[in-house]
């Protein structure tokens, strides 16, 4: 039976299974996305109320686990370092969360993915600017799983994005030059540019938001993202993250 151990890995769902069980969603450096089954979680031993306090979301584990299947049966799991997000910033945690168990097939290594992801929860919990964090952390998805988009040059031409001119995207396709009143997407060349240094203010914020829900909206399908309707609903509140029940 393959087993791997300690191995580090991000919390990212927890939910109840069976009597005193539950399932977690882990994200791993070097093993992708996956589910572990843990026997016995919610039971009144020492260990597991260990465990409980381990398997917080957003918690990065070193996690020792077994099993050929979808299912993993978990063996071990040591706390390495929490995360603590309240308020917006939690919103913020839940989306990215769901942007990779939508996104990330099972067991697809995304060390890179790992390293935004990394980063992302740390400034999430330094309190840093919402919008430039989780516009950096969607770029970088993207561009991790294929998609990204070519900022810098137009798509037919291949010619550089000039800051006066006007420019519509296509998704799979790019930038194109257009006149500023037509129809569709139409972004200011400038616009473009300091999105391209990534100098995410004013403008370039609102421009960075449209072109990232749009791709990850051809990307995500029909499915609306659940940690979206939850912030409409205004049921984030300012405590600190935490196990899910």
């Amino acid at each position: 039976m393959n087993r791997v151990d300690g191995a580090p890995c991000f919390v990212l769902h927890l939910r109840p299974y069976r009597d005193t069980s539950a399932l977690v969603d882990f994200f791993s450096l070097d093993h992708g996305r996956f589910t572990c089954v843990v026997k016995g979680l919610r039971g009144a031993g020492r260990s597991r109320q260990q465990w409980r306090a381990a398997l917080q979301i957003f918690n990065l584990v070193a996690v020792s686990w077994q099993g050929r299947g979808e299912l993993k049966s978990l063996l071990s799991v040591q706390h390495q370092q929490s995360y603590s997000l309240t308020g917006r910033a939690l919103f913020c945690g839940f989306y990215i969360n769901e942007l990779l168990e939508r996104l990330l097939y099972r067991h697809d290594p995304h060390p890179d993915v790992f390293l935004h992801y990394t980063h992302c929860l740390d400034q999430l919990a330094l309190n840093a600017p919402l919008e430039p964090v989780l516009r950096r952390f969607e770029f970088n998805l993207l561009a991790s799983l294929g998609y990204a988009v070519n900022i810098a040059t137009c798509a037919n031409s291949h010619e550089p994005v000039k800051p006066d001119a006007y420019y519509r995207f296509d998704i799979g396709e790019g930038f194109f030059p257009v006149l500023e009143n037509a129809p569709g997407l139409v972004l200011s060349g400038e616009a473009i540019l300091r999105l391209a240094e990534e100098k995410f203010d004013g403008e370039v914020l609102v421009v960075a938001k449209k072109l990232s829900r749009q791709v990850l909206g051809v990307l995500l399908g029909d499915k609306p993202l659940q940690s979206r309707a939850l912030f409409a609903t205004g049921a984030i509140s300012n405590k600190p993250s935490g196990a899910a029940e």
